[in-house]
């Protein structure tokens, strides 16, 4: 069977147009960095932005503010951060006196934990969780004084 040229040129555009909307739609094609455009962090996933959820903040470059904290009975010290930016959350948590804990971040149907190191001095962060998953930092850590694990929560 004989193409003809316009045809041909149709089909050798339409190739092109697939292919460079798979290339703009694809993940991997943001580049995760603190010089990176933090919008494709936005929403949650919609509006055409990529999720948060599961990202490393520091990564993608999401500064962030506290806008809670609580001090568990072993004296660990977590925050709940969030980037006006990245419009997502995650926990930050500062280790004084060492000890085995695990940090949360707990959204609506999204839950990322960051196991502490357990020495004095320790910080760090969990992964993020999408504003839209009205998120909670926590803390689970083992009280010996009661001889049992427990939680601390934001509100």
């Amino acid at each position: 069977m004989i193409t003809s040229p316009l045809r041909r040129a149709r089909n050798v555009l339409a190739a092109v147009a697939v292919v460079a909307t798979a290339l703009a739609a694809t993940p991997g094609g943001a580049t995760a960095g603190t010089n990176a455009d933090p919008d494709v962090c936005r929403n949650g996933g919609s509006s055409s932005y990529y999720s948060c959820n599961g990202k490393d903040p520091n990564a993608m470059g999401c500064s962030g503010v506290t806008t809670d904290s609580v001090t568990a009975k072993n004296s660990i010290f977590i925050e709940l951060r969030y980037s006006s930016t990245c419009q997502a959350y995650w926990t930050r948590y500062t280790n004084y006196p060492g000890g085995a804990s695990t940090a949360w971040i707990r959204g609506n149907s999204v839950n990322y934990k960051k196991d502490l190191a357990g020495y004095a001095g320790e910080t760090g962060w969990t992964p993020m969780a999408a504003a839209n998953q009205n998120p909670r930092a926590c803390l689970q850590f083992y009280y010996a004084p009661f001889g049992e694990w427990m939680e601390a929560c934001t509100d």
